[in-house]
C-alpha cells in the first residue's frame, strides 16, 4: 500500500499549500493546488480500494470511477449537482498555467468550502479520513 499512501501524502500537502496561498492573495495557484489537491485524494482513494488508479486528470472521470469503485449513486448525484464547481475547478488545473483568466479572491474562496464539502462527502462514503479530528 505504500505504493498508494503517497497520493493521500500529496493531497494534504496541496491542500496546505492552498490555504496559505490564500492567505497570501495568491489566488491562481491556490486554486491549481486545490484542484491537485482534489485529484489526487479521488487517485489514492480508487487506488485504495482497486490497487491502482487511472491515469487521467479530468476530475469527472475521476469521480465517475470513484462511484465505479465505490458502488455508490451518491457521488455520481454530486456530480451532476456539482457541474459548474467541477468545471471552476477544473479550469484551474489548465488556465492557471497556460492562460490569462485570474481567479478572485471570493471564486477562490468558494472553492476551498466546495473542495471541504466534496472532500467530507467522499470520507463519509468511503470510510477514509482525509481531514484528521
Amino acid at each position: 500500500m505504500e505504493k498508494i499512501d503517497f497520493l493521500k501524502e500529496r493531497a494534504k500537502e496541496f491542500w496546505e499549500n492552498a490555504l496559505d496561498l490564500f492567505q497570501k492573495e495568491r489566488y491562481n495557484l491556490c486554486a491549481f493546488s486545490l484542484e491537485q489537491s482534489c485529484q489526487l485524494w479521488l487517485k489514492y482513494l480508487i487506488g485504495k480500494k482497486l490497487g491502482n488508479w487511472p491515469q487521467v486528470h479530468y476530475l469527472g472521470e475521476l469521480i465517475k470511477e470513484l462511484s465505479k469503485a465505490y458502488d455508490s449513486s451518491e457521488i455520481l448525484e454530486y456530480l451532476k449537482e456539482n457541474e459548474l464547481f467541477l468545471d471552476d475547478l477544473s479550469d484551474a488545473y489548465f488556465v492557471s498555467r497556460y492562460y490569462p483568466k485570474r481567479f478572485t479572491k471570493s471564486l477562490t474562496e468558494k472553492l476551498i468550502n466546495e473542495c471541504e464539502k466534496f472532500i467530507k462527502l467522499t470520507e463519509k462514503i468511503t470510510k477514509e479520513k482525509f481531514f484528521e479530528p
